[in-house]
């Protein structure tokens, strides 16, 4: 009996330990890294975790000094509860300290807000802000808690054009007052516009491409060419894929043998897809897509944060993302019902989805518990509901979580294995895959292709999303690129990394 009792926590210990040894994915900084007080520098990239991880170091251990794409206001509490969050300051009694000074926090508050051209009453729930003002009111609970460096994440990316000049107009007045302002951001539209310096990401690790004095001739070309891992500046136009440069990456799988001819028949369409968010449902993720696969097709979807490629996926599976959508599936060109998973299976369309929306009901004390995509329309109106932010501050229970995820990434990729050896003998003709080689070796990527190749040898389509450009470009047979929602185009078998990139993080 003592043995049975002591199993679960040996487990857990051996996964804490194996947590801990684990290589973390951190891109190689350079030294000369170094952001310059009054100095707005962007870190552009295509990899959402690497560009979190740059931030995170560049932040240090400063709190909230990196304000994230999901808000880290406790929506409950006002502002400057939520300014102060921590540090609060206190009265002292008899040389102890006492109770919250409030007219004080309240004091410093209104200052800070000021200072980043926030007016709304301190008495107002941080849950009732305009995305702007939750923006610069994390911004000044970053100062209030003495950061000199400031890292933000798309700070303007879901905001209305207004929104975004306030905010810009606010970090450009801080960098100017001294911070050093670092932003991480897939769009070289914005660094084009507020940069003063702008950083790549690429193959992981951190590049400096412009520096304040540069000249900004040609800047376009050379964002796209760092961003895809290419020569430097001046060493090919854009549009051409630089000299020399690799083709595939030695370390991943090797590109797919494709059949000379092209794939037979039409089998599946998407057509004319359109999806709301489960929370503003005023808000689009998929607007008017439409992606089709012939039989025997792998057939990519490329996108950056918030293009819409998973969600359309997970729409067309079950309704699994967003709101009731608008469109149409059709298979052999004959509509099919696809609004629940049972309905989609039936009708011979399967998904294998290693990332999903996650969704949490906040319950009292803090104490959170998972919520399931067919709870959300009543929890969203009552406002107990919100995004499952994987990126919160580590606890305790969070790393022994963590542990415990680890241990079933061996189970994960099981399953996933599985179910593609047993889908060419299937009666399924349609498999949607979501991220499918997410956090896997290279040599079980390349074991997904190989299976791959099986279905598609058996006549099945596939339609596939992917943050791994290289990865969609070398095993697809064409790759449909996405951004703001809509399908912005195609690259046919053989395209440049270029051509991709300039449609999915257009300029």
């Amino acid at each position: 009996m003592a043995a049975g009792r002591q199993g679960p926590r040996a487990a857990l210990r051996r996964g804490l330990r194996r947590l801990q040894q684990a290589p973390l994915r951190r891109p190689l900084i350079p030294e000369q890294f170094s952001p310059s007080p009054g100095e707005i520098h962007v870190v552009l990239g295509v990899d959402s975790p690497g560009l979190d991880a740059v931030l995170a170091q560049v932040a240090g251990d400063v709190p909230f000094a990196h304000v994230r794409r999901a808000s880290g206001l406790t929506g409950t509490l006002d502002l400057a509860d939520n300014v102060f969050l921590g540090i609060e300051p206190r009265r002292r009694l008899f040389g102890l300290p006492g109770i919250v000074d409030r007219v004080s926090m309240r004091t410093r508050t209104t200052a800070l807000l000021r200072r980043v051209d926030v007016y709304t009453p301190l008495p107002t729930p941080a849950k009732e802000l305009d995305d702007a003002s939750r923006v610069l009111v994390e911004v000044a609970r970053a100062l209030a808690h003495g950061a000199t460096t400031i890292a933000l994440t798309e700070p303007t990316a879901v905001l209305t054009e207004a929104g975004a000049n306030r905010v810009t107009q606010v970090l450009r007045r801080l960098a100017n007052d001294g911070v050093a302002v670092v932003i991480a951001s897939q769009r070289p539209l914005l660094a084009l516009e507020i940069a003063d310096a702008v950083s790549v990401l690429s193959s992981g690790s951190v590049t400096t491409v412009l520096r304040p004095g540069d000249s900004r001739v040609d800047a376009r070309g050379q964002l796209l060419r760092a961003m895809v891992g290419g020569a430097p500046a001046g060493d090919a136009p854009v549009g051409e894929e630089p000299a020399g440069e690799a083709p595939v990456d030695a370390t991943g799988p090797a590109p797919r043998d494709r059949a000379t001819d092209s794939p037979s028949e039409t089998l599946v369409e998407i057509v004319n897809w359109s999806t709301l968010d489960e929370f503003d449902r005023t808000t689009p993720v998929v607007v008017d897509a439409s992606v089709s696969a012939a039989a025997g097709e792998i057939v990519g979807l490329a996108g950056l944060e918030g293009s819409g490629r998973n969600e359309l996926l997970l729409s067309v599976f079950g309704r699994t993302a967003g709101t009731a959508p608008t469109g149409v599936v059709l298979l052999e060109g004959l509509p099919v019902d696809t609004s629940t998973t049972i309905a989609a299976i039936r009708a011979g369309i399967f998904a294998i989805v290693t990332v999903q929306p996650k969704y949490r009901v906040r319950i009292v004390g803090g104490i959170s518990a998972p919520a399931t995509p067919s709870m959300l329309p009543t929890l969203v109106n009552t406002g107990l509901v919100s995004r499952d932010d994987e990126q919160l501050a580590s606890t305790p229970g969070a790393r022994a979580l963590d542990a415990v995820r680890m241990r079933g990434r061996d189970d994960e990729w099981v399953r996933i294995r599985s179910l593609l050896e047993l889908f060419p003998a299937s009666e399924h003709r349609v498999l949607l895959l979501v991220e499918p080689t997410r956090e896997l070796d290279a040599g079980q990527r390349a074991e997904v292709w190989r299976l791959l190749g099986q279905i598609t040898a058996a006549g099945k389509a596939v339609i596939m999303t992917s943050s791994d450009l290289d990865e969609l470009q070398e095993q697809c047979d064409r790759t449909v690129a996405m951004a703001g929602g809509r399908v912005v185009g195609e690259v046919p078998r053989g395209g440049g990394r270029l051509e991709l990139l300039e449609l999915i993080a257009p300029l």
